[in-house]
């Protein structure tokens, strides 16, 4: 890249570091006029593109699946992101003789929507761009009343987090917690996530707790085997993915 070009991409930057786009169209960021992507728009970082069109996604009314995305050198340097319809269901006569089984029924399957933006990374100054964008859609879009339902519009704020710690603390059921959430933002037609989002939280929690007491026990063992490492000995227990623990002679 020549000197010119590169004080040209400098120019772009606010004061602030943020990445202005095109004087004819609106700032990305901007709370005045919905974000619509565009060829040649510049980026701070990868997160910071993604954000950027999840939330452009979010407010037209459709979800996004990542498509491929271009490694060099053990660097990202490139990412595709697609319309979720993008591609086309396999046939059930077909899955049905691959797999054997009863598929699953889906209602809203895959119309080869074409709709993408790939951005790619400028290893010089490193900046993020907008190489190619399809707008149009072959599928008609999520209404305003459902785009809350949308994967990209649904989240559980730490805020909420806290609150489903509070009352799981108290003994509060699921079914309750989600009513006293939906008190916070003004009803549920206003709450970001489901009761399906709330309960995998759940089950997310429990996972790590788990993990993080068996942890904790190991080191527990391992520090007592340190301690006095004539009267422990290493054990392995069936399915505990093959790991060993310390511990004391003659137990289990």
């Amino acid at each position: 890249m020549h000197d010119t070009d590169y004080k040209k991409v400098q120019s772009q930057i606010s004061d602030q570091g943020h990445i202005q786009s095109d004087p004819n169209t609106e700032t990305i960021g901007s709370s005045s006029t919905p974000y619509l992507p565009e060829v040649g728009q510049l980026f701070n970082s990868h997160d910071e593109a993604k954000d950027a069109y999840m939330g452009y996604t979010g407010n037209i009314g459709f979800n996004v699946r990542m498509g491929s995305t271009k490694i060099n050198d053990q660097e990202m340097v490139g990412r595709r992101m697609l319309c979720s319809k993008q591609g086309y269901a396999p046939s059930t006569a077909m899955a049905n003789i691959v797999n054997e089984k009863k598929q699953r029924r889906i209602k809203f399957l895959r119309s080869g929507c074409l709709t993408m933006i790939y951005i790619s990374l400028n290893r010089f100054t490193k900046l993020w761009r907008v190489v190619n964008f399809i707008q149009d859609h072959n599928h008609p879009l999520v209404t305003p009343s459902k785009k809350r339902y949308l994967l990209v519009n649904r989240v559980i704020t730490p805020l909420s987090g806290a609150l489903f710690q509070s009352l799981n603390t108290s003994n509060i059921s699921p079914s309750d917690q989600y009513c006293v959430a939906a008190q916070e933002p003004g009803g549920f037609d206003h709450i970001q996530f489901t009761p399906s989002d709330l309960s995998n939280m759940r089950r997310d929690d429990r996972c790590n707790i788990i993990q993080r007491d068996a942890d904790l026990l190991i080191e527990l063992f391992e520090k007592r085997k340190n301690e006095s490492d004539g009267m422990w000995v290493r054990k392995g227990f069936p399915n505990t993915s093959g790991i060993n623990i310390c511990v004391p002679k003659g137990a289990v």
